[in-house]
């Protein structure tokens, strides 16, 4: 199985000479196995994505899993060029919007008042998936997903090939401090959260590589509460917890520049030095590879 990153950042893109490093384009991440092409979120890092595979020869099947439909993960997703091409197949899959089928969602961003070209018009065979709590097989390769806190139907996936695990949870927050503040709910809310907050540990458990949400520092995330994000230590944590042989640090904030992106990576290090663990962190960076 490998892994690379495509697109790193949170919100919304942020070029430029401060984010160089680990990149402005917003979630997406490829995964290679079993030769099946899976990417994780649309966010605008599928754009280069899309270019690199309009290279490769041959027809291209490409499996697209979205977390949820916030602009920051499907907005790449009519700039991704394989679209454009006839003999592509694009299967995607994710979560029903509040009110609106996935592909009610997807066409509707495509929307003529918003772009030119309709989710109809495209050359590439396009069949949307809708995640009802059920998993899903890819030839060899074992796909599971679960709802997460967030303010949208958000779900983390997590993959299953060669004895290999990889795990992708974006804007995740523990529900521990969501229903203990936001819900009024106080020490009640908080022990219902932690239980919670348990099944998400169960579902990453043993990942091989844990691409987890730690967008904010711990200094920022009281101000920030219920915005349906992960402190950095709530993602060491969960890391922690969950036995993950490696942290990647995602969603990176639009305002964290590389040297503070650099230094949420230095700071999650320590934590997980002072546990006397070892897990391996890096912060995700773009055009990065990890091979499981």
């Amino acid at each position: 199985m490998k892994v690379t990153f495509w697109g790193t950042r949170g919100s919304i893109p942020s070029p430029g000479a401060d984010t160089a490093r680990f990149g402005g384009n917003t979630s997406c991440v490829e995964v290679q196995a079993g030769g099946h092409l899976l990417i994780f979120d649309a966010g605008t890092g599928i754009r280069p994505l899309g270019l690199a595979l309009a290279k490769r020869p041959g027809p291209l099947t490409a499996h697209i899993f979205i977390s949820h439909t916030h602009w920051d993960h499907i907005q790449g997703f009519p700039f991704f060029a394989p679209a454009y091409k006839a003999g592509t197949a694009i299967h995607l899959y994710g979560a029903p919007g509040q009110g609106r089928s996935l592909e009610k969602v997807l066409r509707a961003q495509m929307d003529a008042d918003y772009f030119p070209v309709g989710l109809a018009d495209l050359a590439a065979t396009i069949d949307v998936h809708e995640f009802r709590g059920e998993g899903f097989s890819i030839g060899d390769v074992q796909v599971d997903a679960t709802f997460v806190n967030h303010p949208a139907m958000n779900v983390a996936y997590r993959v299953r090939h060669g004895g290999h695990t990889f795990v992708y949870a974006t804007d995740l927050e523990p529900y521990a401090e969501t229903l203990e503040h936001v819900g009024g709910r106080g020490e009640e809310g908080r022990a219902f959260g932690t239980k919670l907050d348990a099944a998400m540990v169960d579902f990453a458990m043993d990942a091989d590589l844990y691409v987890a949400d730690a967008q904010y520092t711990d200094e920022e995330y009281p101000a920030r509460v219920g915005w349906g994000h992960s402190s950095l230590s709530a993602a060491v944590a969960l890391g922690v917890a969950a036995r993950a042989r490696t942290l990647a640090l995602y969603h990176h904030d639009p305002l964290h520049d590389d040297d503070t992106v650099a230094g949420m990576e230095a700071e999650a290090r320590r934590m997980i030095e002072k546990q006397g663990v070892a897990m391996k962190c890096f912060a995700a960076a773009e055009g990065q590879s990890v091979a499981l």
